[in-house]
C-alpha cells in the first residue's frame, strides 16, 4: 500500500554554505521578495533560517503543494536572476533534502 498521495505536498530543506562575511547579503537577497515567493502558486511556506553559532550556513525550508509547483517556482527563481546573484556568496553547491508529506 502506498502511503503517499499521488500529488503529495513536498518539503525542501536546502542548506547553503555561505561566505561568512557575506551571509547578511545572502539573507538580504534571499528575503527581498519573500512576500512574492510566499504568494507564488502552490507555496505553503518559505523560510530563510540562520544560526548564530553557524555563520557560514543559511537554510531554506520550503513547503509546496506538489513537485510541479515547486519546479515552476524554481524556473521563475532562475529566470529572475536569483541563482546568479547568490552564486558569488556561496562556498559550494547546496545540500538539498526533499520530502513528501505523508498523509496529505
Amino acid at each position: 500500500m502506498d502511503i503517499l498521495a499521488a500529488a503529495a505536498a513536498i518539503v525542501l530543506i536546502i542548506e547553503f554554505g555561505v561566505v561568512e562575511e557575506k551571509r547578511d547579503a545572502f539573507v538580504a537577497i534571499s528575503t527581498e521578495r519573500i512576500e512574492e515567493i510566499r504568494a507564488f502558486d502552490g507555496n505553503q511556506s518559505f523560510d530563510v533560517l540562520v544560526d548564530e553559532a553557524r555563520p557560514g550556513v543559511v537554510v531554506y525550508v520550503e513547503k509546496w503543494d506538489d513537485a510541479e509547483k515547486q519546479a515552476a517556482f524554481y524556473d521563475w527563481w532562475v529566470a529572475e536572476g536569483m541563482t546568479e546573484r547568490l552564486s558569488p556568496l556561496v562556498t559550494a553547491a547546496p545540500k538539498i533534502s526533499r520530502f513528501e508529506v505523508a498523509g496529505d
